[in-house]
C-alpha cells in the first residue's frame, strides 16, 4: 500500500490532520495538545444507507514511516533511523445499522469491509465530503455504491 504523503488528497490529509490536531506531537511521542502524545482518534459517523440509519466508528492510527541506516562492513549493523516524512493511516472499526453489521481494517484510503455472520467482504473507498465522507463500496466494480456519512464526533485516544 501506498505511504501517506502531505500532498495526498482528501480524507487521508484529513484523518492525518485530525489524529494530528487531537495530540500527535511528533519528535518521539510526547507532548501533544494534551500532553499524552497520541497518533489515534476515534471518529463517528452517521451513515445514511439508502434510508436506513447507521452508525459507524472509525479508529485512526497514523504512524510516521522510517528509513535504517546501516553501518560499514560485510555484516552491518543498524546503526540510525530517520523519519522519511511520510505517514501510513491505519483504519479499522464497525458499522452497525438496525439491518447490519460489518467490521472493517484499513491502509489510507480503503478498508476491506466484513460481516461476521455470513463472512460476506467488500471493499470500501473514503472519500472526503464537505460533512465527512463518503463510503464508496467497491469503487472498482461490479455494482458501485456511494454512502454518505456525516462526521458527528471525535475523540482522541
Amino acid at each position: 500500500m501506498n505511504s501517506l504523503r502531505f500532498d495526498l488528497p482528501g480524507v487521508l490529509c484529513w484523518l492525518l490532520l485530525c489524529v494530528a490536531l487531537v495530540g500527535c506531537s511528533g519528535g518521539g511521542g510526547g507532548g501533544g495538545a494534551t500532553g499524552n502524545g497520541t497518533n489515534r482518534a476515534r471518529f463517528t459517523f452517521d451513515v445514511d444507507l439508502q434510508g436506513v440509519a447507521g452508525v459507524m466508528i472509525l479508529e485512526a492510527e497514523a504512524v510516521g514511516n522510517s528509513g535504517v541506516i546501516w553501518g560499514p562492513g560485510v555484516n552491518p549493523t543498524i546503526t540510525g533511523v530517520i523519519s522519511t516524512g511520510t505517514y501510513t493511516v491505519y483504519t479499522g472499526g464497525e458499522l452497525r445499522s438496525p439491518v447490519a453489521y460489518y467490521i472493517f481494517t484499513g491502509e489510507n484510503n480503503f478498508a476491506d469491509f466484513t460481516e461476521p455472520a455470513t463472512s460476506q467482504r467488500f471493499r470500501v473507498q473514503w472519500v472526503e465530503t464537505q460533512q465527512g465522507l463518503n463510503m464508496v463500496v467497491n469503487p472498482s466494480g461490479p455494482g458501485t455504491m456511494i454512502y454518505p456519512c456525516v462526521l458527528t464526533g471525535s475523540e482522541q485516544l
